[in-house]
């Protein structure tokens, strides 16, 4: 079977770029702040068990940034952080690289290096980028049902690629999960 056949739910060594966005597709406010989440958590989706598929993560430096003042919940987890900073603080037991090169080059070559999932966390510029790049297998998308307005969008360019949706999750907080297969 081939790995454009296999549901998302079997899938194992794939790049999946996924992120929550509100219903008008900003992933965050225009200061970052993703405060919508909290405000319609997902009880019935098992994050626990999707990350456990993940084998590394990629993602921008905001994204980065905002993870480690969170405090850094991914361990030894390898990351790859697409920037040009050198001098990021990296948490303690952290597992990260930093990179300058084009973002679908970079996430190729280190998705080469994991025998699972990568995860491609954010944000929009990441996105776009891996998936104008042709390095995203799936998109993994939390719609929830929040209209903020403004802030930084999922897509920062047209994205006219084929998408077919392969599976959809309706939540009982009114948020809906939508797993698209990218076409390369």
């Amino acid at each position: 079977m081939s790995r454009r056949s296999t549901p998302e739910s079997e899938r194992n060594n794939d790049v999946v770029a996924s992120l929550a966005v509100t219903l008008d597709g900003y992933v965050c406010r225009p200061d970052g702040a993703v405060d919508y989440l909290e405000k319609h958590p997902v009880e019935e989706f098992d994050f626990p068990a999707w990350v456990d598929r993940v084998g590394a993560l990629a993602m921008g430096r905001t994204s980065y940034v905002q993870t480690v003042g969170w405090g850094w919940t991914w361990g030894d987890r390898p990351t790859l952080v697409l920037t040009s900073e050198s001098d990021l603080l990296v948490p303690e037991g952290a597992n990260v690289t930093f990179r300058a090169a084009p973002t679908a080059e970079a996430i190729a070559e280190f998705s080469a290096q994991t025998d699972k999932r990568l995860w491609v966390f954010g944000g929009g510029n990441v996105v776009t980028a891996a998936l104008l790049g042709g390095v995203i297998d799936a998109l993994d998308i939390m719609i929830v049902p929040e209209a903020i307005g403004s802030g930084i969008p999922l897509f920062t360019e047209p994205f006219s690629g084929s998408m077919q949706l392969i599976e959809t999750f309706p939540f009982a907080n009114g948020a809906v999960r939508l797993v698209y297969d990218v076409d390369k």
